[in-house]
């Protein structure tokens, strides 16, 4: 990197509220965290931006955003609910998916809990309000500002493509530390009762038992309602929170599905579903409607995190058209598994109708997959991803076609000699590895079975 890199660099690094909490950190690399074309932009961004909006706009539009969602909940969900429950108790199902599809809309304004990672100082411009925030967001979002916070400034600053994130020393897994607390509460106490781990991982231990105590109440008050025979909690409150963070971990596994390790626009993708193509179009278009314009913001929401987000979605055909004709190797619609599994995918016909219903089925497969790898289960969140791109690679050729192109890929990326080389392997490595070693046996064997054929 050269001098003018690094005080570009410097520059940003000073006036990212998150970025000044979290710089202490032992593991984060600070070097090199943004490629020169993603700094160019960065500063442009930022500019932009303020042509037009002050902190102080920022801050009336997510307290705007918090208001709509404690509002949505208060005024309109919980009456509706306790007028249709106790008028109409036997038609549940009938009024209950429409509230369901209501309580998902206010769960997306939960984004507040997301932002205040991002703006640690000033969110709302509300004092007593931020610190509401912090205590209270994992029982009213289901998501720990400060926990969140911990897991989330890591991929905002190292390690931003889903490759590197394997090999990361700062970048912690689900099974670790899970995103949603609804099935593994005793984490929260396991956390506090380890000093040195708050510590290390930066950590406000008195904010985090306050958050706590708020969420256990919670709990006790969701297992107390479902005891008298309702589940307002349970089905309009938890239910969407986890339905709303699946989608957008599903969003940041497609947005951020790279290998470089830094800012780049191959770490931080740009998508917009209008103009995608074949059956991943219904993917972004599905994943879209729960993470609230995640593929068109979250790339561009990396070069500049305090930007309320409906600034971004607002502008965001700007901003692209802005990345696609000045920079280079922008990676636009596509994800690893276009390039993995690209022999594959350039052979097959145009999706008919019975695909996009196929595609549109595994993508509700995938959601209530990943709340389970939010809530711990030690399952990478890529897994999905080919399925997503296009199921016919599974249905139109064979496993050894399938994992020979896993096996390539990753052999041209050097896995083996990379992961000797880390000293202790997260679980997501661990399994990649495990399979590759797997494939690699299933074609070696193949390969010897079909020459002992040919032979005779």
């Amino acid at each position: 990197m050269t001098d003018a890199l690094r005080a570009s660099q410097a520059e940003i690094q000073r006036s990212f509220e998150d970025f000044q909490v979290f710089e202490s950190h032992q593991r984060l690399n600070k070097k090199e965290m943004f490629e020169s074309q993603f700094l160019d932009f960065m500063k442009w961004f930022k500019d932009d931006v303020h042509s037009a909006y002050t902190r102080k706009d920022f801050q009336r539009i997510e307290l705007r955003h918090l208001l709509f969602r404690i509002g949505g909940y208060i005024f309109i969900l919980l009456p509706l609910y306790l007028y249709l429950h106790s008028q109409f108790p036997q038609y549940a199902l009938v009024w209950g998916l429409p509230l369901l599809f209501v309580s998902i809309f206010f769960a997306q304004q939960a984004e507040v809990m997301h932002m205040r990672t991002h703006c640690p100082k000033k969110l709302t411009g509300i004092n007593w309000v931020d610190q509401a925030i912090d205590y209270f967001g994992l029982a009213i979002g289901g998501i720990s500002p400060t926990l969140f916070g911990r897991r989330h400034l890591a991929a905002h600053y190292n390690d931003i493509g889903n490759v590197s994130k394997l090999f990361s020393e700062v970048w912690l897994t689900f099974d670790k530390m899970p995103l949603s607390y609804y099935s593994r509460p005793q984490t929260l106490i396991k956390f506090l009762l380890d000093p040195k781990f708050c510590r290390e991982e930066k950590l406000n231990r008195q904010t985090l038992l306050v958050e706590t105590i708020a969420f256990y109440a919670y709990l006790g008050a969701l297992v107390t309602e479902l005891f008298f025979g309702s589940y307002f909690l349970l089905v309009f409150h938890a239910l969407p929170s986890l339905i709303i963070a699946s989608g957008q971990i599903l969003g940041a596994v497609i947005v951020h599905s790279g290998i470089d390790n830094r800012n780049s626009f191959e770490s931080n993708g740009i998508f917009d579903y209008q103009t995608a193509k074949g059956l991943f179009k219904v993917s972004l278009w599905f994943f879209g409607l729960l993470n609230h314009g995640f593929f068109m913001n979250h790339g561009i929401h990396h070069a500049y995190p305090q930007v309320p987000l409906e600034i971004i979605n607002t502008n965001y055909k700007r901003y692209h058209q802005k990345i696609l004709q000045d920079y280079t190797g922008v990676r636009y619609n596509t994800v690893v598994s276009h390039i993995m599994f690209e022999p594959l995918l350039k052979n097959l016909k145009k999706p008919n109708f019975f695909d996009y219903i196929v595609t549109f089925v595994i993508c509700n497969v995938a959601v209530f997959a990943m709340i389970l790898t939010i809530m711990g289960l030690p399952v990478p969140p890529t897994l999905f991803e080919p399925l997503l791109v296009d199921y016919r690679i599974f249905t139109k050729y064979s496993k050894s076609e399938r994992l020979a192109c896993v096996v390539a890929f990753w052999d041209k990326l050097n896995l083996d000699q990379r992961y000797q080389a880390v000293e202790k392997p997260n679980a997501y490595l661990d399994m990649v590895y495990r399979r590759y070693i797997k494939m690699k046996q299933y074609l070696g064997k193949r390969s010897a079975v079909q020459k002992s054929v040919t032979n005779v």
